[in-house]
């Protein structure tokens, strides 16, 4: 390619590049006044049909484009923390946090959507939401936890075997299939292999073969059944460096984001026992390295 074409390619890619910046900027502009527009009905004073009419013809917006605007918005009309995201980034930005905010949080999940990816923003909430339902079901003394059923298809045989270690513990499924990941754990622990110190981040190959085997190639994160994506150190391989498999977890990238974003509470303890917590403890000493590692990645 020559050089007078290859400047002229530049030029091209450039303004299609600010043209594009330009559009995306108008259209936020645009769905952020749709709820005034549809509240004052300018779109019928104006002669249009409808409000997706006149959404439409103007500004090249969708229904379902309008109809997402008009809900977000109204979630966060009373937010002016939203609202100013809203405003700089678009709602999309704002979307994954417009039903659990309040008025009160509003500040804080604000900051949120600016430190976060969209997907791991998502994640975040949805942990959230479930922990606050494990602190209502854990604060009525008297109510017991929600069981919950699962379908299996078995073999006849296989079937008929558990039928009867049931039987043999008392009729209760609970104490049987507690029993089975118990013996999992027992394997597990005697075939896992010694920590390894290094100098390089390269984790061993039978290491890394036995965390993927202990997680089923899922994230370990509670409840979690993403692919994993990240063999991660819980203790920080900056801090210490060894690959040790009992500190080695698998996440996906939501996941592994939320850890180093210092959002995870017990992290020294097993993935069962984690959970999320509102801000980063700045006294631990994985913070250091956690602040390092996000000037590497930004929300994207």
């Amino acid at each position: 390619m020559s050089k007078r074409i290859e400047g002229r390619v530049q030029e091209l890619h450039v303004r299609f590049v600010n043209y594009g910046r330009n559009a995306r900027e108008w259209m936020r502009k645009c769905v952020m006044l749709l709820p005034e527009i549809e509240r004052e009905r300018v779109w019928e004073k104006k002669g249009f049909g409808s409000v997706y009419e006149y959404a439409g013809k103007l500004a090249g917006m969708s229904r379902s484009c309008v109809d997402e605007a008009l809900r977000v918005l109204k979630r966060i009309q009373d937010k002016p923390e939203l609202i100013l995201v809203a405003e700089e980034r678009g709602i999309n930005a704002v979307k994954p946090v417009a039903t659990i905010a309040t008025p009160d949080t509003a500040a804080f999940w604000a900051g949120k959507v600016e430190t976060m990816s969209k997907n791991t923003l998502e994640v975040y909430v949805h942990e959230v939401r479930d922990q606050e339902k494990k602190c209502e079901i854990n604060s009525e003394a008297t109510q017991l936890l929600p069981r919950k059923e699962l379908t299996m298809t078995l073999d006849p045989s296989l079937a008929a075997q558990l039928e009867k270690l049931c039987v043999a513990s008392g009729g209760d499924w609970n104490v049987v299939m507690r029993k089975l990941l118990e013996a999992r754990d027992a394997v597990l622990e005697h075939e896992q292999p010694e920590a390894v110190e290094a100098t390089s981040r390269h984790i061993p190959a039978e290491i890394e073969k036995f965390v993927i085997k202990r997680s089923g190639g899922l994230c370990e994160f509670p409840k979690c059944t993403r692919a994993y994506a990240i063999l991660h150190h819980t203790q920080r391989f900056a801090l210490e460096e060894v690959h040790d498999p009992a500190r080695l977890v698998a996440l996906c990238v939501a996941h592994e984001r939320l850890v180093h974003l210092g959002l995870i509470a017990y992290e020294d303890e097993a993935p069962n026992k984690w959970a999320v917590r509102e801000e980063a403890d700045p006294s631990e000493k994985k913070y250091a390295v956690d602040q390092k590692v996000q000037k590497f990645r930004r929300p994207g």
